[in-house]
């Protein structure tokens, strides 16, 4: 048994021990009290029944008296003790037998202090048992019964007699003879022995009843003394039990072997003799620990052996300190890089041999023993060379983890490392220089070829707007205008990409109409997928939201991307987009029936400049389309997806984060075409660019809205301009000979005469820290290279409140058709049978509405014949 197991079990029985001689103390007191009560019982019952007794004998005497004498004193106390035992009169605080003797002169008043109580009330309080009562009862009913024959005699020598009916009305002379002889007759003692009897016959009760209460009240005493004797003779026995067995036997003769054997441990004497272990107690197992510290203290010197084995074939240089900075041990290693052997270190100071360049006269402890962490050290050699180190240090702690005692270091030389450190630094020189020049020339690029494009497509825009020009010189038109198109968006692609790997791509989310953008971008592939005989569809699932908020301009680039990507690649078949929603993410699937992909096409697909199969299906592109759309789609906290076969087709299947929307607030549907300005106005703009071309675009597009242009080729012309001429607004070439745009406009912004002028800073270069310079040089605005026509009626109307009309796309609905019942059902016919030929006949022969005309060709183009049976069996 554990000792602590024992002491509680001993404490636990002292207690009960202590617990038990304190119940038999209070026992054995209450015991004395009922003895005490017993007696005091005694004495008072005895008290009670003495009164009785004494109180008849003196009503006898004071009867007696007062016939003798004829004092009314007498009569009067004799009354008056009858008053006192009935409680009628106040009872005397000291009431005993000797009380009426001092009374008995004339004068004399008794003293009646006392409480109103019956001589029977007091025998019921005292506890009597009502065999005894009776007794005395019985006692004092013959006492009451006495009375009778004292008051006939003291009336008697008063001359006043009993009548008929016993009552003391009837008058004559005393009669003293009759008096004597009533309070000395056989009667009277007969009368008083009859008191006398049963008075005595309670004392034989009362004795008997309150001896024995008093002798089993001294039984009781006697027992709890025995008891009290026999628990603190058990109180000495355990003591005595717990000293010599515990203390002595199981506690201090092991420990004093124990200390024995740990005074040998700690001279690494290991033949040392352990006590034995026989209780399995505490002390036990303070044994089986010295034994296993013995053991470990075994193991230990020979782990320091090993140790010191392993720290001499360290690769590395570990020496120790004291608190002072004072060598404590150097591994072989450490000194083969000083140069100092193990003997020549120790106790030697660091900062006096190979650290003496390290620490000056103030440096602190914890720097002198190098735990204050430098960028660079070094340590000098014993030849005096100095060299470069990387190094660890830990704290050496007193036992409290308070008081620093030295410290251990390990370091290597890193000369060599800090070579190809040097080497790597240069390198990184060269390819952020390298990286420097390829941003330069994306700047002179995106510059050198957005200008050109910029007269390209203006003036592509502008011939367009003319209505000169014949079907031919149309599609001439478009071919122009597309091809820059295309061109321009190949640079796009380069520079997003460029802006993708600088880490300044930036997500945009706005509120807009999910459906509208999708119907886009099906009208938009729908036609291009006709012209190779592709179907193409569109499902949008119930749980689609109308209404999100998200990058919408990145998201249609993401889906253009992947689409166009299915269009390239698919010559046969069909392309399918799903589109799906589960909170908080938009679910969009592109699947194709294309020439697929084999597995080493699919790892290289999303990287940048790769194209699959290079020889047998080169298209025209970057190849940064897919690479781009996987930045994007990551960027909106989403992912990628694909599964393709070769031969059978692909599957791309992505997920962006969007916010759904009960409503958006839509605009009403234009197009870009302007028909003209809403209400003239008259402004005069001046346009500066260094480039001839884009100066005439711009003047003949302003010319349009009948406003007056002039213009200039640098920023000295602008000054000298605005010096005579008053402008409402400033288009600025950034890159312009002589004077720059962004220098002309900080010369501009100071004048007071032409700061308040709007400056739109134009540019080929459309980097966002391009824009971001032109702004924070007080430009206005900001407008890239080429423009388009609605970009320069957004600027005139934000600038100069002036308003244009654009032509208003209509949707085609089905409800607008009209149709004739004849017409309608050969056109049924026909789209039952899928004859778009014929019913494109009809159109033409028959006189049709132009706008049901527009809607039921465009529907065959589709060759939505199902949509055209709909439409036809209304009518």
């Amino acid at each position: 048994m554990k000792l602590k197991q024992l002491f509680i079990i001993l404490l636990l029985i002292n207690s009960a021990a202590l617990l038990s001689v304190v119940f038999i103390l209070s026992e054995y007191q209450d015991a004395i009290k009922q003895l005490e009560n017993a007696y005091k019982m005694q004495h008072r019952s005895l008290i009670l029944a003495d009164e009785l007794r004494q109180s008849s004998d003196d009503l006898t005497r004071m009867a007696r008296t007062h016939v003798i004498t004829g004092k009314e004193m007498f009569k009067e106390q004799f009354h008056t003790v009858l008053d006192i035992r009935n409680g009628l009169k106040p009872r005397p605080k000291h009431y005993n037998r000797i009380f009426w003797d001092f009374y008995t002169l004339d004068g004399a008043k008794p003293l009646l202090d006392g409480p109103k109580v019956a001589l029977r009330t007091l025998m019921k309080e005292a506890g009597f048992p009502e065999e005894e009562l009776e007794l005395l009862y019985k006692s004092q009913k013959e006492s009451d019964d006495l009375t009778y024959l004292e008051t006939k005699a003291m009336n008697a020598i008063k001359g006043i007699f009993q009548d008929r009916n016993g009552n003391y009305t009837i008058r004559k002379e005393p009669d003293f003879a009759l008096a004597r002889q009533i309070m000395h007759g056989e009667q009277y003692h007969k009368a008083k022995i009859a008191i006398m009897k049963p008075l005595n016959e309670f004392y034989k009760a009362f004795e008997t009843r309150t001896q024995a209460k008093v002798n089993e009240a001294h039984e009781t005493v006697k027992k709890m003394e025995t008891y009290l004797s026999l628990a603190v003779l058990f109180l000495i026995i355990l003591f005595v039990f717990s000293f010599f067995f515990i203390i002595l036997y199981r506690i201090i003769h092991p420990v004093q072997m124990l200390n024995k054997g740990m005074l040998k441990l700690a001279k690494n004497d290991m033949n040392i003799d352990l006590p034995q272990k026989v209780f399995m107690d505490e002390v036990s197992e303070m044994i089986g620990a010295v034994e296993v510290f013995k053991d470990n203290a075994i193991k230990l010197m020979e782990s320091q052996k090993q140790n010191k084995r392993l720290l001499d074939l360290a690769g590395e240089g570990i020496f120790g300190l004291d608190a002072k900075g004072r060598f404590i041990f150097a591994n072989p290693t450490a000194s083969k890089i000083l140069g100092y052997s193990s003997k020549e270190l120790i106790g030697q100071y660091i900062n006096k041999t190979i650290g003496r360049h390290l620490f000056g006269k103030t440096a602190q402890q914890k720097e002198r023993l190098m735990l204050i962490s430098k960028e660079e050290q070094s340590f000098i050699s014993k030849e005096g060379k100095e060299f470069p180190i990387d190094y660890v240090s830990r704290p050496i702690y007193s036992n409290n983890s308070t008081v620093l005692e030295g410290s251990v270091v390990v370091f290597s030389d890193i000369t060599k490392r800090k070579e190809h450190e040097n080497q790597l630094k240069r390198a990184t020189m060269e390819a952020q220089k390298a990286n420097r020049s390829k941003s330069m020339f994306l700047t002179n690029m995106s510059h050198e070829l957005r200008t050109p494009l910029n007269a390209i497509l203006g003036f592509a825009t502008l011939l367009k707007k003319s209505s000169s020009y014949n079907k031919t010189e149309k599609q001439n038109l478009d071919t122009i205008y597309k091809s820059g198109q295309h061109l321009l968006s190949l640079i796009n692609e380069i520079l997003e990409f460029a802006k993708i790997e600088a880490g300044k791509i930036q997500i945009t989310p706005i509120e807009f109409n999910l459906y509208t953008l999708l119907d886009d971008l099906k009208t938009i592939f729908t036609s291009r997928c006709e012209d190779k005989n592709l179907k193409f569809s569109l499902h949008i699932t119930r749980e689609v939201p109308k209404y999100i908020k998200c990058d919408e301009k990145r998201l249609r680039q993401i889906l253009i991307n992947i689409i166009g990507n299915a269009h390239k690649f698919t010559y046969k078949g069909f392309i399918e987009v799903k589109v799906d929603y589960k909170f908080p993410k938009l679910l969009i699937k592109v699947k194709d029936s294309g020439i697929g992909m084999n597995k080493e096409d699919q790892k290289k697909i999303f990287k940048p400049f790769e194209q699959i199969e290079e020889n047998k299906h080169k298209h025209q592109g970057t190849g940064l389309g897919l690479a781009i759309t996987k930045e994007l789609i990551q960027k909106m906290n989403g992912s990628i997806n694909l599964q393709s076969k070769e031969d059978e087709g692909s599957c791309f299947s992505f997920d962006i984060e969007v916010e759904k929307l009960d409503k958006v607030e839509e605009k009403e549907n234009f197009s870009n075409k302007i028909i003209k300005v809403k209400e003239q106005k008259e402004f005069n703009i001046l346009v500066a660019d260094d480039t001839k071309e884009n100066r005439d675009l711009l003047i003949q597009l302003l010319h349009s809205y009948n406003l007056t242009t002039d213009e200039a080729k640098d920023g000295l012309e602008v000054l000298e301009l605005c010096k005579n001429k008053k402008f409402d607004l400033i288009f600025m070439d950034i890159l312009m000979p002589n004077l720059n745009g962004l220098e002309t406009t900080k010369i501009l912004k100071k004048d007071e005469k032409t700061k308040n002028i709007p400056i739109i800073a134009i540019s080929a270069n459309v980097f966002e820290d391009d824009r971001q310079k032109a702004l924070n040089n007080k430009v206005d605005d900001f407008l890239p290279k080429p423009f388009e026509e609605k970009d320069i009626a957004q600027t005139l109307n934000k600038f100069l409140n002036l308003e244009f009309e654009y032509e208003k796309v209509k949707e085609k609905t089905r409800e607008e058709i009209i149709l004739n019942k004849n017409l309608a059902k050969e056109i049924y016919d026909f789209a039952i049978k899928l004859d778009g030929n014929s019913i494109l006949e009809i159109l033409n022969k028959q006189k049709v509405e132009p706008y049901t005309k527009e809607f039921i060709e465009d529907l065959v183009k589709k060759f939505q014949f199902n949509e055209i049976v709909n439409i036809c069996s209304k009518f």
